[in-house]
C-alpha cells in the first residue's frame, strides 16, 4: 500500500464511527472512497448508466418524503434530511429534461409532485421559505425563492399551468420588492451581507422576465448584473464576495459551487440581455478555473481569488456546475477547450459515483465532497449534486450531437 492510499485509509478509519459502517451499504460506500474506483471513464462510455443511477438516486430522495418535495440529503450519520424546496425548485427542470430525453412520463409526474408541494409553501407576500421545511416554513429567503422561480417558469411553459405561472409572477414581484436601490440583496439574504453569487437569483428573475415579457424583472436583474460586474477582479476574473462566509469574502475564497454560482449567473443574465461585457466577465472567470483543473488534474473544492487550491477535497457540485458553464461558453464561442474542460470536469464526478449500493440512500448518488469527508456538505449526499451531475450530462450529449450532425 503506497503513501497516498495509507493516508486515507487513516483518514476514513478517523470518520467511520459518524458514518455509521453497520448500516447497509455504509461499509461499501466507505470502502469507496479509498480504493476500487479504477481508471477515470474519458471515453464517456459508463455516461448513461451514471446518469440513470444518479436519476434513480434523485427519485428514491423524492420517495423518502411523504410532501411531494426532494429530501435535501443522504447522511451518513442520519439518513434522508427532510424536504428541501429551494432544490425541489431548480430540480424540476432536470425533470423535464430527463422526462424528454427517455420519453418516460414518471419524470414528469414527479414534477408535478414537486410543483404542488411547493405551491403549498408559498408565503403570502410571494416568497418561498429558505432551509429544509423541518427547519423553517416561514421565514422568506431571496436565493431560495429564485431558484423555486426558475422551477416554476419551467413548469408553467411547459403545462400552461395557471397556477405555477401566478405563484411565479408573485415571486418574482417579491423579488424585486427586496433588492437595493444599488442592485444587491441584503435583506433576508445570509446575515444581511450581499454576496456576488445572488447573481444565480438574478439570472432566475432575468429568465422568467424572456419568458413572461416583464421588462421589470429584466431591468432589475440588470442591475444585479452591474452590482456583480463591479466586483470582479480585472487582473484575475475573480468575483469578489463570492463566499458564503464573512471570513470567505475577506480572504478573497469560495467553494467551487458558489463560484460557479455566480460565472453560471453573470453567463446567464448576459445570455438573455446580450451583455458582452457580461459574457467576457464570465469567460475571464471560466478561463481562470479551467487553466486550474488543466495544472491540477482535478478541481479542488475551494479557490482563491488567483485561482489557487485553498483546500484539497473536490467540491463536486462545483465541477458539475462548472462543466455547464464551459458547455455554454462552447456553444457561445466555439471553443472546444471549454468543452474538454467540462468532460474532464464531469469524469472527475462519475469516477466519485458509486453506482451499485444496496443503501438507496447512496446508489447512484453524489457526495458533497470527494472524499465524502471533506468540509462541502462533509459525510452526505445532497440532492443538488445529483441534479447537476444530470444537467452536466444532458448537456455533453446534446453537445457532441450537435458537432457530430455540424462539424
Amino acid at each position: 500500500m503506497d503513501k497516498t492510499m495509507l493516508a486515507s485509509v487513516k483518514t476514513a478509519a478517523r470518520h467511520a464511527l459518524d458514518c455509521r459502517p453497520w448500516v447497509a451499504g455504509h461499509g461499501a460506500y466507505l470502502l469507496h472512497q479509498v480504493s476500487g474506483r479504477g481508471p477515470i471513464d474519458e471515453t464517456g462510455a459508463l455516461d448513461d448508466a451514471a446518469m440513470r443511477a444518479a436519476a434513480g438516486w434523485l427519485a428514491a430522495a423524492q420517495d423518502s418524503q411523504s410532501d411531494g418535495g426532494f429530501s435535501g440529503r443522504y447522511k451518513l450519520a442520519s439518513g434522508w434530511s427532510s424536504s428541501y424546496p429551494e432544490t425541489t425548485g431548480y430540480i424540476i427542470p432536470t425533470l423535464l429534461k430527463l422526462a424528454d430525453h427517455w420519453g418516460e412520463p414518471q419524470w414528469r409526474d414527479r414534477a408535478a409532485r414537486a410543483i404542488d408541494f411547493l405551491l403549498g409553501l408559498q408565503l403570502a407576500d410571494g416568497a418561498f421559505p429558505g432551509g429544509e421545511v423541518l427547519e423553517n416554513r416561514t421565514r422568506p429567503s431571496p436565493f431560495n425563492s429564485a431558484q423555486i422561480l426558475h422551477g416554476l417558469t419551467h413548469w408553467a411553459r411547459s403545462t400552461g399551468d395557471g397556477r405555477a405561472a401566478a405563484a411565479a409572477a408573485r415571486c418574482a414581484a417579491w423579488l424585486m420588492s427586496v433588492q437595493d436601490a444599488d442592485g444587491a440583496y441584503r435583506r433576508h439574504f445570509y446575515l444581511d451581507v450581499a454576496a456576488t453569487y445572488a447573481a444565480h437569483l438574478s439570472c432566475w428573475l432575468a429568465e422568467y422576465g424572456d419568458a413572461f415579457g416583464d421588462s421589470a424583472a429584466l431591468a432589475s436583474a440588470e442591475r444585479h448584473l452591474d452590482w456583480v460586474l463591479a466586483r470582479q477582479d480585472k487582473a484575475t476574473g475573480w468575483f469578489d464576495l463570492a463566499g458564503f462566509t464573512e471570513d470567505q469574502h475577506r480572504d478573497r475564497n469560495a467553494y467551487t459551487h458558489t463560484i460557479a454560482y455566480t460565472v453560471a449567473g453573470v453567463l446567464t443574465t448576459s445570455l438573455i440581455l446580450k451583455r458582452e461585457d457580461g459574457i467576457a466577465a464570465a469567460r475571464q472567470a471560466a478561463e481562470g478555473i479551467m487553466r486550474r483543473l488543466e495544472l491540477s488534474r482535478r478541481l479542488p473544492g475551494v479557490l482563491d481569488w488567483r485561482w489557487r487550491e485553498v483546500e484539497h477535497p473536490q467540491c463536486l457540485t462545483g465541477n458539475a456546475q462548472m462543466a455547464l458553464i464551459w458547455f455554454a461558453l462552447t456553444r457561445h464561442d466555439g471553443d472546444w477547450r471549454f468543452a474538454n474542460a467540462g468532460f474532464k470536469a464531469l469524469d472527475l464526478v462519475k469516477h466519485a459515483q458509486l453506482r451499485d449500493n444496496a443503501n438507496l440512500g447512496l446508489a447512484g448518488g453524489i457526495g458533497g465532497s470527494d472524499p465524502v469527508w471533506g468540509s462541502y456538505i462533509p459525510k452526505a449526499l445532497p440532492n443538488w449534486a445529483a441534479k447537476y451531475f444530470i444537467d452536466g450530462l444532458l448537456e455533453k450529449r446534446g453537445l457532441l450531437q450537435e458537432a457530430a450532425s455540424n462539424p
